[in-house]
């Protein structure tokens, strides 16, 4: 990753942040609003708008335009001298800090998308295993969307979920319930249905995914949910139920079923909210009317042309192109019929380089290489800090191999030393071993002199004389050996 790639990714980053910020505000502004139902239109704007940001950002181009000057290229003396730092356990650079963040962006991105994989095949399951249900048309509310209405195998329920074709599963005792809390749940249901108030969650959770170190977005997930809730409420109170009434029934499924909300589903039990749902169901002055077609395009026209502002707003990074180095002009050959005209004087005093000699340094008489460098021009400084750096890292790594194998070089010297004294005690044992030997050979002498057979004795003293001989030859052969001094040189007497 190129340096230019590497500050955008993290210039995205702080933009989508600062964006998800703003509009999660805006959020919160229009959470002033008398209605429940448009402030979950406003959220639900906020959202779409979230999601359609990055699209806008990427093929729109912004305003602003900061501009980078591309590094001059090297010359060969320069990518000679440029040599590579030692390299150190805290090096972090721009590149580092963008990969890095991609990974733990895309990261948290994955596990959230698999809580919602998971979620998913949580809500099919009880699709599955639930059973259609046994009510009379007369009995349902008139809903205008394509509905599945299911009774689940147990206590699981009221929920709703889906896009195209929603699912609503109530729980198995709702076979067996009153006439007032069926009609209060399923016209409850039948306005989420309505307000397609799935899509809205969609919409939601892949903002989650997308923006999920920003707190503020979920948050803006939690708000959008509870307004969700309590324009359904509304809707059901604008059916012609009493508020008290519908209170009690509400109070009274949270009591009885205790059920949660599963994530990508839209539970009319679930406690989260129950407090703030109880307060607006009881407040006398509240606004209950849904959402007219023209909240709806003040409120698109609103996001559209917020979520413009900021995609043009973010600034786009541009590379220029390196200045070339000027060049001197190349004087013309002067025409020998036309006298030249005398040169202007230079307008900038120019330093005189000092003459580089024409011989090198002749080498001393021992041997040794020399390394003449030469270093000119505004580079110098550079150069030699770069040849001090790998003089030092030489020099290091000279020290290091001399320390792996200092212990062997020990080991070497104390097995000199212990064969030095062996030798040392067999030079002080020589005397005694060949007076031994002489003294040995001499009653062997004698006791072949008492021996009557001259045939065992004749080879016997020819034995006798070859062990002699073998003797005087090892020992002919001992005196020329090498021997070892303390001082590690070896002597030959």
């Amino acid at each position: 990753m190129s340096d230019l790639d590497a500050v955008r990714v993290l210039l995205f980053a702080g933009e989508a942040l600062a964006a998800s910020s703003v509009l999660m505000a805006l959020g919160w502004l229009a959470g002033g609003a008398q209605r429940a139902s448009l402030r979950h239109l406003a959220w639900a704007a906020c959202f779409a708008a979230l999601i359609a940001l990055p699209l806008l950002a990427a093929f729109a181009p912004g305003v602003v335009v900061l501009s980078f000057q591309a590094p001059q290229p090297l010359t060969g003396l320069e990518m000679a001298a440029s040599l590579p730092a030692p390299p150190t356990f805290w090096h972090f650079d721009t590149a580092d800090a963008a990969s890095a963040l991609i990974g733990v962006w895309l990261a948290g991105a994955l596990l959230i998308a698999l809580r919602h994989l998971i979620a998913a095949s949580l809500l099919r399951a009880l699709r599955r295993d639930s059973v259609d249900h046994p009510f009379d048309a007369s009995e349902l509310p008139a809903v205008g969307l394509n509905h599945d209405l299911r009774l689940a195998r147990g206590t699981r329920g009221p929920l709703t979920w889906g896009i195209l074709r929603p699912v609503i599963l109530l729980p198995e005792a709702a076979a067996l319930w009153p006439h007032e809390r069926l009609q209060a749940v399923l016209r409850h249901e039948f306005a989420h249905v309505q307000r397609r108030d799935g899509l809205c969650q969609m919409l939601a959770s892949l903002a989650c995914a997308l923006y999920w170190p920003n707190p503020l977005v979920w948050l803006g997930a939690r708000a959008l949910r509870r307004e969700a809730e309590i324009a359904a409420d509304d809707a059901v109170i604008a059916s012609g139920i009493a508020p008290s009434d519908y209170a009690d029934e509400l109070l009274g499924m949270a009591a009885e079923f205790r059920s949660r909300g599963i994530t990508g589903a839209l539970a009319m039990a679930a406690p989260s909210a129950l407090p703030q749902r109880v307060q607006s169901i009881l407040a006398p002055t509240a606004q209950r009317s849904g959402v007219s077609s023209m909240d709806v395009v003040k409120i698109a026209a609103i996001a559209l042309l917020t979520t413009g502002a900021i995609a043009a707003a973010h600034p786009t990074l541009a590379q220029e192109a390196p200045v070339a180095m000027a060049t001197p002009p190349v004087a013309a050959p002067a025409d020998p019929a036309t006298p030249a005209e005398p040169a202007a004087p230079p307008a900038v005093a120019v330093e005189p380089v000092p003459p580089i000699p024409a011989e090198p340094p002749t080498p001393p008489a021992d041997g040794t290489v020399v390394r003449v460098v030469r270093i000119h021009g505004a580079h110098a400084d550079r150069d030699l800090r770069h040849m001090h750096i790998e003089m030092e890292r030489a020099s290091r790594e000279m020290r290091d191999a001399l320390a792996r194998v200092k212990p062997q070089m020990v080991r070497a010297m104390a097995e000199v030393k212990a064969h030095e004294i062996a030798i040392r005690q067999i030079e002080a044992m020589r005397p005694q071993i060949d007076a031994e030997v002489k003294a040995a050979l001499a009653e062997a002498r004698a006791q072949l002199a008492q021996i009557d057979d001259k045939a065992i004795r004749a080879k016997v003293d020819a034995a006798l004389a070859r062990a002699q001989a073998r003797i005087d030859q090892a020992a002919t052969h001992e005196s020329r050996r090498v021997v070892i001094t303390d001082d590690g040189n070896s002597d030959t007497p």
